[in-house]
């Protein structure tokens, strides 16, 4: 048994960008959810909706629904799917990432390859996020059996709106199925499946683990042991010790951080030289500048703490 979750109840909206010519939580998986219900019939897997009816619900109640919808039919798998914000408006593409319990198994499995189906179709790759320790995530923490919460995309982020309205929503709710199921990936082609009892527990590992495909974090968080400044798990986890373990990095830096971070800003490949130069500091600030100054403290192209902590979301 499996629970599609379509994000909120209409009297418990979502995020929305709609201000900005983006997307609206709330509408948006309420569409999606059916359609990825869709394909998991097609497939032969048994679905229940759990995304909450019209109705009177509190936030807390509205939680409630499709977590108690898992765990009254011991459903196998509980996947709510989301939209989600950051900014009042972002011009470029911040991407896909998917929320769980990494120390569940089966949840890094089924959460990576979701992942790739959605980087597929375009989509970057924010990696797997830690549900249940630094953003206690309700539907991850009160669900008994696995939970994947998956963030398809930005709602005010311009290259994810395009690319969404691009590929459409069955495509997207093709690639969640499929990275559900494992049979087929999105361009067909079928998905060798790395069994759930080789997928380890993150640890002080020191390279990055391989179900984290394109995980900038961990490649980080390797770079950041590398250079002395750990030692810090490298699970792909983004939490309080890696933001802690963080240098400040500023025009005249050079190495692997610095080109860490002109990767994280998506600055063209030519420019991404490990050498924190003008061009560097110039984008640093644009990016200060374009999420708030309430956000980083104020723009000043040297990325400290604050700024960190917003390239790491």
């Amino acid at each position: 048994m499996i629970v599609i979750r379509g994000g909120h109840s209409k009297s418990c909206n979502g995020a929305s960008a709609l201000n900005v010519g983006g997307l609206d939580e709330t509408t948006e998986t309420h569409i999606l959810a059916p359609l990825t219900i869709n394909h998991l019939k097609r497939a032969g897997e048994e679905v229940i909706d759990g995304t909450p009816p019209t109705g009177n619900w509190t936030q807390n109640t509205d939680l409630d629904y499709g977590t108690d919808k898992a765990n009254n039919n011991h459903a196998k798998l509980f996947v709510p799917e989301h939209f989600n914000k950051a900014y009042n408006s972002y011009n470029g593409a911040i991407g896909s990432e998917i929320w769980l319990n990494p120390k569940n198994a089966e949840a890094v499995v089924i959460g990576t390859r979701i992942l790739n189906n959605l980087e597929a179709l375009g989509f970057r790759n924010r990696g797997l996020k830690d549900g249940m320790n630094e953003h206690h995530l309700h539907d991850i923490r009160a669900c008994v059996g696995t939970a994947v919460l998956v963030e398809v995309c930005f709602c005010e982020a311009t290259a994810d709106i395009a690319l969404y309205r691009k590929v459409g929503a069955d495509a997207v709710a093709k690639a969640i199925a499929d990275g559900i199921t494992g049979k087929t990936s999105v361009m067909g082609n079928p998905i060798v499946l790395t069994p759930v009892a080789t997928v380890k527990t993150p640890t002080k590992a020191t390279v990055v683990p391989v179900t984290r495909v394109n995980n900038s974090v961990a490649q980080l968080q390797a770079e950041l042991n590398k250079q002395g400044f750990g030692p810090i798990a490298v699970d792909g986890f983004y939490g309080p010790r890696t933001l802690a373990a963080c240098p400040m990095v500023k025009e005249g830096a050079n190495g692997e951080i610095t080109r860490w971070i002109q990767k994280r800003l998506a600055m063209p490949l030519i420019q991404r030289d490990a050498d924190f130069g003008p061009k560097t500091k110039a984008a640093v600030f644009a990016y200060q500048k374009a999420i708030g100054e309430k956000t980083v403290g104020r723009a000043d192209g040297v990325v400290g703490q604050l700024t960190w902590a917003a390239l790491l979301r």
